[in-house]
């Protein structure tokens, strides 16, 4: 991992502990596997996998979501209510229950379909700021109190929520999200296998 996650960049109230496993997991069975072109770069992408990565744990219902930071990613936490729905990610929730190398390995390939996804439904939006900030990772800009003073910011979240909503309309493509993910996994194993 090329930089350091933070506790404060997660979508949920966490603690130190659990971004430092995430953390040691992503490193140790993760780190070769590459992220595709989309909506958001690598470590915004690193911070989903660490967001799904609790969405799949055992303990997952005692994460509790940062309602303060539901305001500022409301797109987000609409996503992350799908997925918790969806069917599928209930049944590999499940079947992985105590295989938390296993949990992080779908968290990542997720969080990349995920960010392809994105790129697919609202990729004309990459150029906004909220995505666009080099000195600020998206999942950090609730910290940046004039970003969410300046009407066309809020204006962008505005467009980028809506957009998700429309976006989750076509359950189909989302379905296609855990499809591309567990095929993503099956290549990346076969690589490690090949090490």
């Amino acid at each position: 991992m090329q930089y350091t996650l933070t506790k404060d960049a997660s979508l949920f109230f966490i603690d130190d502990s659990q971004v430092q496993e995430f953390t040691n997991l992503f490193h140790e069975h993760c780190h070769d596997l590459e992220f595709e072109k989309g909506l958001l770069n690598e470590k915004d992408v690193i911070h989903n996998c660490l967001n799904l990565w609790l969405m799949m744990r055992r303990l997952s219902k005692d994460v509790m979501e940062s309602m303060e930071k539901t305001m500022y990613y409301t797109g987000d936490f609409l996503i992350f209510d799908a997925i918790r729905k969806n069917k599928f990610f209930q049944q590999i929730k499940n079947t992985l229950v105590d295989d938390q190398i296993r949990q992080c390995q779908v968290a990542s390939c997720l969080a990349n379909q995920l960010n392809v996804w994105l790129y697919e439904k609202v990729g004309s939006l990459k150029s906004l700021t909220l995505f666009n900030d080099p000195n600020q990772p998206y999942f950090l800009l609730h910290r940046n109190a004039r970003l969410w003073e300046n009407r066309d910011f809020l204006d962008e979240v505005a467009m980028y929520t809506k957009r998700v909503t429309n976006a989750l309309a076509d359950r189909e493509r989302f379905g296609q999200i855990f499809k591309h993910a567990f095929q993503q996994l099956d290549q990346f194993e076969v690589q490690e296998e090949k090490i």
